[in-house]
């Protein structure tokens, strides 16, 4: 592991990183939309590059080397995974504010940071806040207006929303103070090897802070069809991302008994359910109702899916809408 510190002596107010592995053709444009913000703030940029294949290592020399009072980079030795490399990222912030963006996306709205600020200075009984934006469709160069489906959400307490699964905010838009860093184990989600590092910290920011949104158009978020964000049944990592999102449920069921929906019968159900639909997308007519009979107690969508596989003529003409229903999403 290689670190390269910045000429830096002060406490910045806020630090902004950057998780990047093999993303050559779009780190630049990410640097940049950073680097560009505007403000009366100090602001760090730390980038954790995982030993990539590509040109993205030398991309990210040259601008620390560029901006050596600005820039931290971390050079991974060997490649570390996305959590992994997420926190030791983190790990090397020293803003009072804390903003992460992916080495594929990229920011908008020069003032992005400057309006968030300005919004803990008028409530400063929140502690995360974050902003509107665009998915950019790569495959079909479409910019599509919305990156997170369950804002806005003004309340301020968005717990409900965080632990089921589906993050409340994209990162990317979310700027929060550091000092939430403190109910945080992040060697826990390490250990039990979370897919997705984004879903347990925001559902624990969310017990302890409120959220407030802002509706401006401030970033963009890039969707491939391979995107972690929307895995699909078709992806060869899309039971390993699923048992890592029971994983998170579990393990925030043990931090909040009683306020976290799980049970292991939940547990067994949902991840056989997956299973199911990766046996329907491989037209595996046999492993398809194996799956689906171990279930322990079925939803409505389950034993809809039970009456169409009985035969395997329905099963087929099941998984042909299933298909084609999958091919309608990636193009949306």
């Amino acid at each position: 592991m290689i670190i390269t510190l910045p000429e830096l002596i002060k406490q910045p107010d806020v630090s902004v990183f950057i998780i990047t592995y093999n993303q050559e053709k779009t780190i630049a444009q990410t640097i940049e939309s950073i680097l560009e913000q505007e403000g009366d703030f100090s602001l760090e940029l730390v980038i954790g590059e995982d030993c990539g294949t590509d040109g993205t290592r030398e991309i990210c020399k040259t601008y620390q080397q560029k901006y050596p009072d600005k820039i931290t980079l971390l050079l991974q030795d060997t490649n570390q995974g996305i959590t992994k490399n997420y926190i030791d990222t983190l790990r090397l912030c020293r803003g009072k504010y804390l903003n992460v963006c992916a080495g594929d996306d990229y920011w908008i709205d020069k003032q992005k940071i400057a309006k968030q600020l300005a919004f803990f200075e008028a409530n400063p009984d929140y502690g995360a806040v974050t902003t509107s934006g665009y998915r950019l469709l790569v495959e079909r160069n479409k910019m599509v207006e919305g990156i997170a489906p369950l804002q806005p959400e003004y309340s301020g307490n968005v717990f409900d929303k965080t632990w089921r699964g589906g993050v409340y905010a994209m990162p990317l838009s979310l700027l929060f103070k550091a000092d939430l860093l403190q109910y945080i184990n992040f060697d826990e989600f390490i250990r039990r090897k979370f897919s997705v590092e984004d879903v347990p910290m925001q559902a624990i920011l969310a017990k302890h802070t409120k959220f407030g949104h802002i509706p401006d158009l401030c970033v963009v978020y890039r969707v491939y069809n391979s995107s972690q964000t929307f895995i699909n049944f078709n992806h060869p990592r899309y039971l390993y991302y699923h048992q890592g999102l029971v994983e998170i449920r579990r393990y925030l069921d043990e931090l909040f008994p009683g306020e976290v929906e799980f049970s292991e019968q939940w547990a067994h159900d949902y991840m056989v359910y997956r299973r199911f639909l990766v046996a329907v997308y491989n037209f595996n007519y046999q492993m398809a109702r194996k799956e689906l009979l171990t279930i322990q107690k079925t939803t409505p969508k389950e034993q809809k899916a039970l009456r169409r596989t009985k035969t395997r003529i329905g099963f087929y003409i099941f998984a042909l809408v299933k298909r084609w229903k999958l091919k309608q999403s990636e193009m949306v």
